[in-house]
């Protein structure tokens, strides 16, 4: 008798094993991949952070950020570019959010994805899942619920996510609405760029981008505090001592740019990854140009330092939504700016690529701007935007691609590229 309940206990493990997947995987994905994240939703999404920017709130003081439905799913869709989950969406009615996503999952008998809905209902001080299904296998919302809860307050022994988790007071949901009321605390932006930092370079990157902060933090000790530096003159030792290590090219270069690109934004490395200070910032003790421009320096090398760590793509957006920006209330948009961004693009590329033991050999031995980047101040400049448009007409027509052609085609002739 004993021995017939084991081979039943045995049977019923073994066609859980069949069947859970069976239910839990489908062959279509619930959610359709986003259309193309176009550089129009990136400008929306970096207007959005911008009008919320923590370093602009008044502490202790609750604000509120209300989102449409569209709007909702356009920043989902902005995770799923950065993530790269198959989809995401949110359906919003009074008091309930139904929240779908789809996982493509490895090949497998059963299905290509794993599709996941949850019911999320707003309750007074924060939010409950009401409902949850994986594929076609129903969960009890209570059961469902109530690992959520367990697994929030194991995160909580985590100092960042417990700041984080205080700071949002309430959730809300309407028809085609979400408002979340959060209260800001200036310590907590520090501590979530750490946290960031801790979950997103593995511990051996970090020890790389540590190593080559202080190598230039000596590079740069050798100059008057307060004096403007040619790029190369940092550059070039820079890169040759990475190729003093035994480490990979690729893994050394991309580790000296975003060293480089910290630098340059303000950011100390070693606050940020070893540090417990209040704040990361630090301003530049000394500042580097690139053909007479600290500003080319900067597009140049956090471009470079984005596509190594992001990609080409984002690195580009990035760039022409700031001329864009600069066209409209800035100092104008300028083909010169551009230019540096796409140069940095294409460093950046060619840094982690099959060119990357070359491309630093060519970087340390660099000794003039121009082995850098072409110089590229012959192209318009300082447009306002009636000025640009005039000249020009709009972003990507006959005209404003002929300047970008030439761009282009001057950094493919350059050595960097080859």
């Amino acid at each position: 008798m004993k021995r017939l309940i084991i081979l039943n206990m045995l049977f019923v493990m073994l066609a859980g094993l069949i069947v859970l997947p069976w239910l839990m995987l489908d062959d279509a994905p619930a959610i359709e991949p986003p259309a193309e994240f176009r550089r129009t939703d990136l400008a929306w999404v970096r207007s959005l952070f911008q009008k919320h920017d923590p370093r602009r709130q008044t502490p202790d003081v609750t604000h509120s950020i209300q989102l449409g439905e569209d709007e909702l799913n356009r920043l989902l869709n902005y995770a799923v570019e950065l993530r790269q989950i198959n989809g995401i969406a949110a359906e919003l009615t009074p008091g309930l959010a139904t929240l779908t996503a789809t996982l493509a999952v490895p090949p497998n008998p059963f299905g290509r994805y794993l599709n996941l809905t949850a019911d999320v209902a707003d309750v007074p001080g924060g939010i409950r899942i009401q409902s949850l299904r994986l594929g076609s296998l129903p969960l009890p919302g209570a059961l469902a619920d109530r690992v959520a809860r367990l697994a929030h307050r194991w995160l909580r022994r985590d100092e960042t996510y417990a700041l984080l988790a205080d700071a949002f007071s309430q959730v809300s949901f309407d028809e085609n609405q979400a408002t979340l009321d959060y209260r800001w605390h200036p310590i907590l932006l520090t501590q979530m760029e750490r946290k960031g930092a801790e979950l997103l370079i593995a511990p051996e990157d970090q020890a790389r981008m540590l190593v080559y902060a202080e190598h230039l933090d000596f590079l740069l000790k050798r100059h008057p505090q307060g004096s403007t530096v040619p790029l190369v003159e940092i550059t070039a030792p820079l890169f040759g001592f990475a190729q003093t290590t035994d480490g990979d090219e690729a893994k050394e270069n991309r580790a000296v740019l975003t060293a480089l690109a910290a630098y340059l934004s303000g950011i100390s490395l070693p606050k940020l990854l070893e540090g417990d200070s209040q704040s990361i910032r630090r301003a530049p003790r000394v500042l580097l140009s690139l053909h007479g421009r600290r500003d080319f320096a900067e597009h140049f090398v956090i471009s470079a330092a984005i596509t190594v760590n992001g990609g080409s793509w984002l690195a580009n957006a990035i760039g022409l939504i700031k001329e864009e920006e600069d066209a409209s209330k800035g100092s104008g948009f300028s083909f010169t700016d551009l230019a540096a961004n796409r140069a940095g693009v294409m460093l950046g590329e060619n840094a982690t690529g099959e060119a990357a033991a070359r491309l630093q050999q060519r970087l340390a031995d660099a000794r003039s701007d121009t082995d850098l980047v072409p110089n590229f101040r012959d192209l318009p400049e300082f447009m306002p935007q009636a000025e640009f448009g005039r000249r020009f007409g709009p972003i990507g027509s006959p005209r404003y691609q002929k300047v970008i052609d030439r761009i282009d085609a001057r950094l493919a002739a350059h050595p960097l590229a080859r």
